[in-house]
């Protein structure tokens, strides 16, 4: 988390030593009538993962203890604005690992266990947007698209009096999502921005909410925010529920 914020303290200085004048980076819904305009947004993601596995006769290790601190993600968003009309590809990449060292408890007994892990991880948003409100300092445009998610987790460790152990799964699921993304003017530099989906399809459902304040520069805007995603399963092996949520700081520029 720390990086998060130095980074996002440590591109000020860039941005004020600029000349005063700037673009409109913000491509949701505001796009020229004649022309398609594209913008993207790339961000450093202190991402902590959450969630919790099935119980059953095996090891009962709660997942959220296995990968509570693993941390670092990026996350980028791709969109082209047309009039009131957008379309956008979300992306998060995770490629983390971790290992602990904890007491367990068995059939009764405490066993101590260490283990390596290795989380990889993918979520896109795909979609379009709709501008159905504008008015001076606020924009607001309803969302829809598909979020995909591919997850591959490997834990490999030791019990205490017994072998060592492996437990990989890997997996993906689609879902429909609808949503809503806005940005409102504080000042001339200074806006928020702000969105929330929720959906569902091969998992039982998913959402999503992220807001941000945003600072304009010359060619670029600074970001930073926190974001929260949330999925729930009624049908997998492993997982009832995983969470992804943390700070994030970055840019967006757009051309």
């Amino acid at each position: 988390m720390k990086r998060i914020l130095i980074l996002f303290l440590l591109s000020f200085p860039f941005c004020l030593a600029q000349a005063q004048s700037y673009g409109p980076p913000e491509t949701f819904g505001g796009g020229p009538a004649d022309r398609w305009m594209l913008g993207a947004e790339l961000y450093l993601w202190g991402a902590s993962i959450g969630g919790e596995n099935r119980s059953g006769d095996n090891i009962d290790i709660g997942f959220d203890e296995l990968i509570k601190d693993l941390e670092m993600g990026f996350m980028g968003t791709l969109a082209a604005s047309r009039n009131e009309w957008t379309l956008f590809a979300d992306m998060i990449y995770l490629n983390v690992s971790d290992d602990i060292r904890q007491t367990v408890r068995f059939r009764g007994d405490l066993f101590r266990v260490g283990a390596d892990i290795d989380l990889e991880g993918f979520v896109s948003t795909l979609g379009g947007a709709y501008r159905f409100y504008q008015s001076d300092i606020t924009r607001l445009n309803l969302t829809f698209g598909a979020r995909y998610l591919g997850l591959d987790v490997d834990v490999t460790g030791g019990l205490d009096r017994f072998r060592r152990f492996r437990v990989s799964n890997s997996g993906n699921v689609w879902d429909g999502v609808v949503g809503l993304r806005g940005k409102t003017d504080l000042d001339e530099r200074w806006y928020l921005t702000y969105y929330a989906d929720v959906g569902g399809g091969e998992s039982d459902s998913t959402w999503q909410v992220f807001g941000a304040i945003n600072y304009r520069c010359y060619r670029y805007d600074i970001v930073g925010g926190y974001r929260y995603l949330k999925w729930n399963f009624d049908n997998s092996r492993y997982f009832d529920d995983l969470d992804l949520s943390g700070l994030f700081a970055g840019i967006k520029f757009s051309f």
